[in-house]
């Protein structure tokens, strides 16, 4: 049997619908729908066990574990209460050196719950506070406000907890933003990693047409890149920056292409058996799943864009092992790229890094894989 030792678990309720959300969820408005969640998570664990066991695989001592939504926070003191059972019934234990997160609302949590999340065994917290004034937080419909995020961030650096901020880029209205005073007001914290998104707005966005340029987006993009790493944060993958290594350990596990299982409403799961790799979907209501074998060059694809994303790079030689022409397309593709200013001093042609320019055109750069590789 194959162990998988990561576990992601999805909370599908939120207190309002944030108008920018494309994330499957519900608002919450009875202790009810909390029970039906619960009574699903315990009904597919069972099913879990067998998928994974006929396709040689089993849930081990966990690396990591994360809770994300929706609003986890807003699963209260039943949530610990119901997850210590669930972790006996299931036979799930942790390593020594395990990261357990779960993602934080800033007005969404008290004391006692956090409290109650510690006991559990969460060591990680990711605040989702978007933004870092009251007017952008505003414009992405949020029903907290800075003080609310002044608060909780200040909670956590106080007790020197774990924990990571959320911030969005690309945002309507961003050429009003100002950028640098919200990052430097938040690093009066002093937290140790940030997750920085862009934006990405449904036709149906009521703001689409606020939204800035591309031009805007890059330089917003590369002044939040350029004022982090001088605050001794390490760009180490497109959307995340870590200081002194804290990197998410669970993220990671998605971006080295390992296996992380998966279970709640909509949850996605992969299970990587080498010369392919078995992504499996949970329906939204129903206890069953779906799933789609990757294999060919829609796995190559996977991981090629999965290494390109973060900081230990892409080696097209273990990609690629059989290709024959693969030295000369290595040379081809980084004098390309160096030509271009997207690669880190780092970089050799054997073993590819972006830095932060090359990681915003990550995409495009894609398109210049598939030139050379016959794609």
């Amino acid at each position: 049997m194959k162990k998988v030792e990561s576990l992601y678990l999805h909370f599908p309720y939120c207190q309002h619908l944030c108008n920018y959300c494309d994330f499957y969820k519900h608002k919450l408005e009875s202790i009810e729908q909390i029970n039906d969640f619960e009574s699903l998570l315990l009904a597919q664990s069972k099913v879990h066990k067998q998928y994974l066991s006929q396709n040689g695989f089993s849930l081990s001592q966990l690396e990591t574990l994360y809770i994300g939504g929706g609003t986890p926070t807003l699963w209260k003191l039943k949530g610990p209460e119901f997850l210590k059972q669930f972790f006996i019934n299931n036979d799930i234990t942790f390593k020594e050196n395990y990261e357990f997160t779960i993602e934080v609302d800033p007005d969404t949590w008290t004391e006692e719950e956090i409290e109650s999340w510690l006991k559990l065994g969460v060591n990680r917290f990711s605040i989702g506070s978007q933004a870092f004034s009251d007017k952008f937080i505003d414009i992405m419909d949020r029903t907290h406000a800075l003080a609310d995020v002044e608060k909780t961030i200040k909670y956590f650096s106080d007790r020197k907890l774990n924990y990571s901020v959320d911030l969005m880029l690309g945002l309507p209205f961003s050429e009003q933003r100002d950028i640098r005073s919200e990052l430097n007001n938040l690093l009066r914290f002093n937290p140790d990693h940030l997750s920085v998104y862009i934006l990405k707005a449904r036709s149906k966005y009521p703001l689409i047409e606020s939204i800035p340029d591309d031009d805007i987006i890059r330089e917003e993009y590369l002044l939040v890149s350029k004022i982090l790493r001088e605050n001794d944060f390490e760009h180490y993958e497109v959307s995340n920056f870590a200081k002194d290594k804290k990197y998410s350990q669970h993220n990671l596990k998605y971006w080295n292409y390992d296996s992380v299982a998966a279970m709640g409403p909509n949850a996605t799961g992969l299970l990587v058996k080498g010369e392919n790799s078995l992504r499996y979907h949970w329906k939204s209501k129903a206890i069953g799943h779906v799933d789609e074998k990757i294999e060919g060059e829609s796995l190559i694809i996977e991981k090629l864009f999965l290494n390109l994303r973060n900081f230990k790079g892409l080696k097209l030689a273990q990609v690629l092992p059989e290709h024959a022409n693969i030295t000369e397309i290595e040379k081809k593709i980084f004098n390309l790229w160096k030509s271009k200013n997207y690669l880190s001093e780092n970089s050799r042609s054997d073993h590819i890094i972006l830095n932060s320019l090359g990681y915003l055109m990550s995409d495009s750069l894609m398109d210049d894989l598939f030139k050379f590789l016959d794609f």
